[in-house]
């Protein structure tokens, strides 16, 4: 009952900061610990986080170098005095839960809801994905396809853990001295992770658009998605040979010409991945031949459907 009404009460900024300073935090997370069992209390617990990890000022989707309390700090660091064996902080404790209760829908998108302020701060994104963050939205994805807020929110989640550790602040948050990380954190490094894992999320994301693609707001945040991976040259052919990537980044931009940033996320990821075709005659060559393949399938997938329909509507006429 204590949870489910904290998010009202945090909505204002003022009892927002004075809940961080007291160590909200910690508590919330311990009752996730001390009742491992209760799905409605891990998801009024996940409510409540997202708004103990809302900027102050700002609001949900600000860029992850925004700090979300003035200096910051790690609002996700629990306490030793924890006694889950398999939960040493706060975003393992989160990640736990979202592995466990896999299959309740409203969990999933509320936590990915989390997922998209806590990793707004450098040292917790570290943390995010080190301990299995971009695997647990990955999840909620393949688990959840027909839920427009799961896909919506983990693809929002994404935006920010798709973006490669760059600076010395998040070089130096790997090996934070307060993590006290130890067996739990994996040994890969943020590049690392994300390298194996771009195939996964590109192919996800192209999915989501496929499915979604009235929705404007998901056709948003996968554009986003795409845009950062793009970022990083080495994933230019992973995204060209992510089945439909190109075209579903092409339609959008035809379908969506009043959303200015999708406009500027899908152009630049095209641009980019033009750029690297201009400059490898080879890979052209094979990317269009690529292409020409895909839409012949296509056809044939729709001239199967429509033989399959009308088989079907002679059967019920013959009836």
């Amino acid at each position: 009952m204590c949870l489910k009404v904290l998010p009202c009460l945090l909505e204002d900024e003022h009892q927002r900061t004075t809940a961080q300073r007291a160590g909200l935090t910690d508590l919330v997370l311990k009752g996730m610990v001390l009742f491992p069992d209760s799905a409605e209390l891990h998801t009024a617990a996940f409510h409540t986080l997202v708004l103990l990890a809302r900027p102050l000022g700002g609001k949900e989707g600000m860029l992850f170098h925004q700090t979300m309390v003035g200096d910051s700090s790690d609002i996700l660091n629990v306490s030793s005095a924890s006694k889950s064996n398999c939960c040493k902080n706060g975003i393992a404790v989160m990640l736990d839960s979202m592995r466990r209760f896999h299959a309740n829908e409203r969990l999933q998108a509320m936590s990915c809801w989390s997922m998209v302020n806590i990793a707004l701060i450098a040292s917790q994104k570290t943390m995010l994905v080190k301990l299995g963050g971009i695997s647990v939205a990955a999840n909620a994805m393949m688990k959840h396809p027909n839920s427009a807020e799961v896909q919506f929110r983990a693809l929002f989640a994404l935006i920010n853990l798709a973006i490669p550790c760059t600076t010395r602040h998040q070089q130096e948050a790997v090996s934070h001295p307060r993590s006290n990380l130890g067996e739990i954190m994996s040994d890969s490094t943020e590049k690392e992770i994300l390298d194996e894992s771009v195939g996964q999320i590109s192919n996800l994301v192209v999915v989501a658009m496929k499915n979604f693609c009235s929705s404007e707001a998901i056709m948003n945040r996968a554009c986003l998605v795409l845009h950062n991976l793009s970022l990083e040259e080495r994933y230019h052919q992973t995204l060209l040979w992510t089945p439909n990537c190109y075209q579903m980044l092409e339609w959008a931009m035809g379908n969506y010409r009043h959303d200015h940033v999708l406009q500027q996320s899908a152009g630049g990821t095209l641009q980019r991945l033009q750029k690297t075709l201009r400059n490898n005659r080879d890979l052209h060559t094979r990317f269009s031949t690529f292409i020409r393949t895909q839409q012949q399938n296509s056809l044939e997938k729709a001239r199967r459907e429509a033989q399959l329909l009308e088989s079907q509507r002679k059967k019920a006429n013959g009836e």
